[in-house]
C-alpha cells in the first residue's frame, strides 16, 4: 500500500506533450496490486457529456448524483454514443475528440466520452489490461443508472472503444448479461495480453446485441481474428495501412515516429470511423477477399457492405476493403477500382 503522504507524488497524473501526441503516465499504477496507488472510481473513470448545446466543455455525469444527468443537456429524444479511449489516452485525444466532433456535426447526439486515463498510463501496460475489466463493470453500473433513470434504454445506446477501450466495452457487456446493450463497435481491439483468453477474456460477439470490428493492426497491436458479427479488414487488416510505410513518415522528425509509424496502423482504426461518420458511404466492403490487385481470390470484389457508421446487423462475416493513404480515407461505392 502506498504511503499516504506519497500518493500525491506517487500517484499524480503527469502529462506531457511531444508534437501529435499527448502521454499520460504516473510513477507508480492505480490499481490493486500491492505497490499500486488506490482506485476511486468516481474520480478515475469521468463520464464527459457533449452535446451540440455544449460542443467543447463538457457536462460531468455522476451516476450517486441524479442531479448531473437532468442539470446537463442530456436530451431523451435524442441517441447516446458513448466513447471509450485506449491506452496511455485520454478523453482529450485526438481519436475521442475526432468521433466526438464528427457525431456533433452530423446531428444532434448526446456523445459521452469516458476518461480513464489514470487506470490506463504508461509504462503500466500490465495493469491497464487488468483495470479495463474494472472499467467495464463500473461502466455496465453506469448503463443500468441511465436507463433507470429513463434517459435511455440499453437496447438504444452505442457504445464505441478503442483498443484497450474496446476491451473494456467488452467486459461492459459482459456485466450486463443477461441484457444487452444495443450496439458495441470495436475499433481494432487490443491483442497483447488478451490474445489468449478465450472469449470470456476479450471483446466477443456476445457482449452486445450487434457487434461490428474494424481490424488495422492485425497480429501486433490489435485483433487479427474475427470478434464481432461483423468483423472488417481495410487493406487486409495489417499494420501496413496505406501511409502507414516508413517513406511516409521519413521527413518527420524523430519526436513523432512512435506516434506516427509505430501506431500509425492501429489508430488508423479510429480515424477510419470518425471519417465514416461524416462520410457514411465512403467505406463500402465485400465478402471478397480480393482488395487488392494480384491478389488471388476465386470471387469478385464488389460492394455489399459498409464500415463504420453504417455497419448494419443483417450484414455478417468478414468484409475487405482498400483505403486511400491520405485523408480522405474512404472510397466510396462508385470510386472503387478493385474487382473489376
Amino acid at each position: 500500500m502506498v504511503p499516504s503522504f506519497l500518493v500525491p507524488i506517487l500517484c499524480q497524473l503527469y502529462i506531457f506533450r511531444r508534437g501529435d501526441s499527448v502521454l499520460h503516465l504516473t510513477i507508480l499504477p492505480t490499481g490493486m496490486c500491492f505497490y499500486c496507488c488506490p482506485i476511486d472510481l468516481g474520480q478515475d473513470i469521468q463520464l464527459q457529456l457533449y452535446t451540440r448545446r455544449n460542443p467543447t466543455y463538457p457536462s460531468i455525469l455522476n451516476p450517486t448524483d441524479v442531479a448531473t444527468l437532468w442539470r446537463s443537456n442530456f436530451n431523451i429524444k435524442h441517441p447516446t454514443v458513448v466513447y471509450i479511449h485506449g491506452y496511455s489516452d485520454s478523453s482529450l485525444g485526438k481519436g475521442p475528440i475526432a468521433v466526438r466532433n464528427a457525431y456533433l456535426r452530423r446531428g444532434p447526439y448526446n456523445v459521452i466520452l469516458v476518461n480513464w486515463a489514470k487506470l490506463g498510463v504508461l509504462p503500466w501496460y500490465v495493469t491497464a489490461v487488468r483495470n479495463s475489466r474494472i472499467v467495464g463493470r463500473y461502466l455496465a453500473h453506469v448503463m443500468r443508472w441511465l436507463e433507470a433513470q429513463k434517459a435511455v434504454p440499453l437496447s438504444k445506446i452505442h457504445v464505441i472503444g478503442f483498443s484497450l477501450g474496446a476491451e473494456a466495452a467488452g467486459f461492459m457487456g459482459k456485466a450486463l448479461r443477461p441484457r444487452k446493450i444495443g450496439r458495441i463497435t470495436g475499433l481494432d481491439p487490443a491483442y497483447p495480453l488478451y490474445m489468449n483468453t478465450g472469449e470470456e477474456g476479450h471483446l466477443s460477439w456476445t457482449d452486445a446485441a450487434f457487434v461490428d470490428v474494424i481490424h488495422t493492426d492485425g497480429g501486433r497491436l490489435g485483433f487479427p481474428q474475427p470478434l464481432g458479427h461483423v468483423d472488417f479488414y481495410p487493406n487486409g487488416g495489417r499494420k501496413q495501412q496505406p501511409g502507414c510505410d516508413l517513406k511516409s513518415i521519413i521527413r518527420m522528425n524523430f519526436r513523432r515516429v512512435i506516434n506516427q509509424y509505430i501506431t500509425c496502423g492501429h489508430n488508423r482504426a479510429w480515424r477510419y470511423y470518425a471519417e465514416s461518420v461524416d462520410n457514411p458511404y465512403g467505406f463500402p466492403a465485400s465478402r471478397c477477399p480480393r482488395w487488392r490487385p494480384g491478389i488471388r481470390a476465386n470471387c469478385v470484389w464488389k460492394p455489399e457492405a459498409h464500415m463504420g457508421f453504417l455497419a448494419n446487423p443483417k450484414h455478417q462475416g468478414k468484409f475487405y476493403l482498400s483505403t486511400n493513404a491520405q485523408i480522405p480515407y474512404g472510397r466510396n461505392s462508385t470510386g472503387h477500382r478493385f474487382g473489376k
